[in-house]
């Protein structure tokens, strides 16, 4: 059973491929991901450890690409979801839009409503880094 919990959208002055290139290597998420720690390439996806309190302190993450769209499937988590990232072109910008899944029923162990805007805000705010570091590696490609 999947839940969507929430999207986002932002514009970034950048190339859509070179947006998805970003989305597509899961090492980039040091860039642009504050938390996040280290990650570590396993056999069945990419480990991930966060600094700091989070609700998934680790997790595991397989990344799935399909055309304009690039998922990232976390499991062993507290809260097992799925990311797909929507990567689009208009007048010159990249047009990035996520949409948070929840993979599992998770709402009888967590309170899913109530960190639903929390949760909306921290990934919002690490879609607009992302933005920001597109722009950067655009601006020194240039």
């Amino acid at each position: 059973m999947e839940t969507k919990l929430f999207s986002n959208v932002v514009m970034v002055n950048a190339d859509m491929e070179d947006v998805k290139g970003i989305l597509s290597n899961p090492q980039q998420l040091l860039q642009w991901v504050p938390d996040i720690s280290t990650v570590d390439q396993s056999e069945n996806g990419f480990l991930i450890k966060r600094s700091g309190a989070a609700l998934n302190q680790s997790e595991r993450i397989r990344i799935e690409t399909n055309g304009s769209k690039i998922t990232y499937i976390s499991t062993q988590g507290r809260l097992e979801y799925k990311l797909i990232f929507s990567v689009h072109a208009q007048n010159h910008q990249a047009v990035v839009q996520e949409d948070l899944y929840i993979l599992k029923d998770a709402t009888n162990q967590l309170p899913v409503k109530l960190l639903a805007p929390i949760a909306k805000h921290a990934f919002y705010s690490n879609l607009i880094r992302l933005g920001s570091f597109a722009e950067l590696i655009a601006a020194n490609n240039q």
